[in-house]
């Protein structure tokens, strides 16, 4: 019996519009969560922009895709690494996306988004 993979697509927004800050923000983000047991770690490819955005960069320039093995245990882990990296920023936000549902998180920790937070991950824990 083989163990699921659960795609979590993850899309850092540092902010401020400077690519090359944006790209040494994801790279620093890549290296923390290659520390994980992932089963996939990988950058998104760019798509057609959609109508109305002002480059093709911006659309994806900080999305990730990754895989998640088992029975999503290791989102709650995956959660708190990205909001410490977060907190130590104190700037930029990510996303976590897994299907259709979705969270925000920012570098300001408040008990509105953490009660938020746990909601997502009862909703995608075992």
């Amino acid at each position: 019996m083989g163990t699921r993979t659960i795609p979590v697509v993850l899309v850092l927004d540092t902010g401020d519009g400077d690519e090359e800050y944006a790209e040494e923000q994801l790279q620093q983000l890549i290296a923390e969560l290659s520390e994980l047991d992932l089963d996939s770690l990988d950058r998104v490819t760019q798509g057609p922009p959609p109508p109305g955005s002002r480059s093709t960069e911006a659309v994806q320039l900080g999305a990730l895709l990754l895989g998640l093995g088992g029975s999503g245990a290791l989102l709650p882990v995956l959660a708190a690494l990205v909001q410490d990296w977060l907190n130590r920023r104190r700037s930029g936000n990510v996303r976590l996306k897994i299907g259709e549902d979705e969270i925000e998180l920012t570098g300001v920790s408040d008990e509105v988004q953490q009660r938020a937070l746990e909601e997502f991950l009862r909703r995608h824990g075992d």
